[in-house]
């Protein structure tokens, strides 16, 4: 398992950033939802920000 860290893209109100070790993927909010469910964007938007835990199959659909 490897930890994500979550915030949202500056200026934008469905893009998310994600930092994977020394890597950033940007995606929409709707596609982190499609690959971590539901619940994975409930921090983000309560908080700005979140830390999730994936899997190895749910880093390989980040890319």
């Amino acid at each position: 398992m490897q930890e994500l860290s979550c915030t949202w893209v500056p200026g934008t109100l469905d893009i998310v950033r994600l930092r994977v070790g020394p890597r950033t993927i940007e995606m929409t909010s709707t596609r982190l939802t499609r690959i971590f469910g539901p619940a994975a964007t409930n921090d983000l938007f309560l908080k700005g920000r979140a830390v999730l835990k994936a899997n190895p199959q749910q880093v390989a659909l980040l890319t």
